[in-house]
């Protein structure tokens, strides 16, 4: 098919494409200020004191722990709900 039929073909009007995209880029930035506006009003919220009290007592007992955590979480995953061997 040559350029010139390409141009005969029927289409879009001219300009429909060009305002479609215009369109979602306004939609967009519209959904990425909402968003944003949502984040950091979530952000600036102050953490719960038993979260932090929490996230404190978990690093202290990784620093004092070290591997043996991960051999004691490695044993409780093989065990059911009630403490016995899954096995």
């Amino acid at each position: 098919m040559s350029q010139n039929a390409k141009d005969d073909m029927p289409g879009p009007r001219d300009g429909t494409i060009d305002r479609a995209k215009a369109g979602q880029t306004a939609r967009r930035r519209v959904l990425g200020d909402q968003l944003r506006a949502y984040y950091d009003s979530v952000t600036s919220e102050p953490v719960p004191s038993a979260l932090s009290d929490l996230m404190t007592e978990l690093a202290r007992k990784s620093a004092t722990t070290g591997n043996a955590d991960r051999a004691d979480t490695a044993d409780a995953a093989k065990r059911d709900g009630n403490g016995q061997d899954s096995e």
